[in-house]
């Protein structure tokens, strides 16, 4: 029986060599996924104190009904260069109180008489006054009936880009009966909101020789790789390490 305790006892010495290697293996990757996370942790707080694009815009309106747009105001957009899921609460739109002259009046009650719309139009991209316009309309009766409270909803996506604009007012409808202005200037309340999309195509920008700051910033806007991605060469040699040690475990039972 001694041939055999022995043999026994070397199985057994093997066996908590092998548990303890893989609890160490085990214990590393928890460790390693751990800081992982705080890193990507992170790497969101740092684009979230991000430097913060600011950027003024001319709103446009047409007041003849023949595409003859004109400045109305402006549109000031306050985001970060690239927007995730953490900073887009840091995204704001505000547009500018105006006030319709008496003139612009006039021309708003030939609208409300014509039975046309009253249109709004701005850029899509911020920073590029050339880019394609977004555009959105009512009938101009309906700001009368709303007492000239308007609501502007501006959609955007993580990189800024102007997608959609919802422009209503308080009025559902316009009156059943004609609407005439009272005469002179009118002043217009406006309410706006910003809506965050879910992800965007990037618009396609003429290229352009970077700065190394902003490929800096381009770094800094990567999405964080998975931890897998981080560590996978840790993870298959583990693997090949725990192959190993059973076959020569095999050896042993044999």
């Amino acid at each position: 029986y001694t041939g055999d305790w022995g043999e026994g006892a070397n199985c057994l010495r093997f066996q908590m060599k092998r548990a303890a290697l893989l609890a160490a293996l085990l214990l590393g990757l928890i460790v390693l996924a751990g800081a992982s996370l705080d890193l990507n942790d992170e790497d969101d707080e740092i684009r979230d104190t991000s430097d913060q694009n600011v950027a003024s815009v001319v709103l446009e309106h047409d007041l003849e009904g023949n595409g003859a747009w004109t400045p109305r105001g402006r549109l000031t957009y306050t985001g970060p260069k690239m927007v995730t899921s953490k900073s887009k609460r840091l995204v704001s739109v505000r547009i500018e109180q105006i006030e319709l002259t008496s003139d612009q009046a006039e021309k708003l009650q030939a609208l409300i008489d014509e039975g046309k719309q009253y249109r709004v139009r701005m850029q899509s991209n911020v920073n590029n006054y050339d880019s394609a316009k977004i555009m959105a309309s009512i009938p101009a009766c309906m700001l009368p009936a709303a007492n000239f409270h308007e609501i502007f909803r501006v959609h955007v996506d993580q990189y800024g880009h102007v997608r959609g604009l919802w422009y209503q007012t308080l009025a559902t409808a316009c009156p059943p009966k004609p609407v005439k202005l009272a005469g002179g200037s009118v002043q217009l309340v406006t309410s706006v909101s910003v809506d965050m999309e879910g992800r965007g195509p990037k618009l396609a920008v003429e290229p352009k020789a970077k700065s190394p700051e902003q490929t800096m910033e381009e770094e800094k806007a990567k999405p964080p790789q998975t931890f897998f991605q981080k560590y996978w060469m840790y993870i298959i040699g583990g693997v090949v390490l725990l192959s190993l040690l059973q076959g020569e475990d095999d050896k042993a039972g044999a």
